[in-house]
């Protein structure tokens, strides 16, 4: 049966054969924990351009609304943002699904792309709230602990769900998430972290998705 959207040649139709289908190319050469073995340079360039951006208006609006942090809480700040935030497009990219549900790459080598592969691991390894929560004020240390326990917990509700409801499901959590943040207290200047953090755990991490990739090794070189 052809896949709504999909050509006969396994090309996606909507944009004119220039994505091919979800079956993952034969991966190679050196792995990559950040995106995946094998992405291209416009996704490489999309993630890390996210984080930035992301780093740059935390820091700008702190700096903006009189925060008073510290030089090392400006950079803590700036690492925990380009973190999250690159890392919500990071994670979604069709290498980095490729390297975290698909046949091991060389990235499965190291052992940042083999913990990688286990999405309830890697989120246990976010500790940014609890860290956010105690270096910042004021000094709120429950809503560290209770947003770190709600991302994995979302996690693991992900990985426990049968594949077509995953996606729902994460993002049932992630809307969850948006409107309880929005009400709790949290330090200043920080209340943007839970949304995001979910939204690169849950969401982007720990669905499994089906990988898609550019339609030739030309095309991708040029982008």
């Amino acid at each position: 049966m052809r896949r709504t959207g999909t050509s006969a040649d396994g090309r996606g139709a909507a944009d004119g054969g220039r994505t091919a289908g979800p079956q993952p190319p034969p991966l190679g050469g050196r792995g990559d924990p950040l995106f995946g073995a094998g992405a291209t340079r416009v996704e490489k360039v999309l993630a890390s351009g996210a984080g930035l951006l992301g780093a740059l208006l935390v820091a700008g609006a702190a700096a903006a609304q009189g925060s008073g942090w510290s030089a090392a809480q400006y950079a803590v700040a700036v690492v925990v943002a380009f973190d999250v935030v690159g890392g919500v497009v990071a994670n979604g990219l069709g290498s980095a699904k490729r390297d975290h549900f698909g046949p091991a790459s060389a990235t499965a080598r190291t052992a940042a792309g083999r913990v990688a592969r286990r999405p309830v691991v890697f989120t246990a390894l976010h500790v940014h709230p609890i860290v956010v929560a105690l270096l910042y004020d004021p000094v709120v240390w429950w809503w560290g602990v209770a947003w770190y326990l709600v991302t994995l917990v979302g996690s693991a509700l992900v990985r426990l769900s049968p594949l077509y409801l995953q996606r729902p499901v994460a993002l049932a959590w992630c809307a969850l998430a948006a409107v309880g943040a929005s009400f709790l207290p949290s330090p200043a200047h920080w209340g943007w972290l839970p949304v995001v953090l979910v939204l690169k755990l849950v969401l982007a991490h720990a669905v499994q998705e089906e990988p898609y990739r550019p339609a030739s090794r030309l095309g991708a070189s040029r982008r």
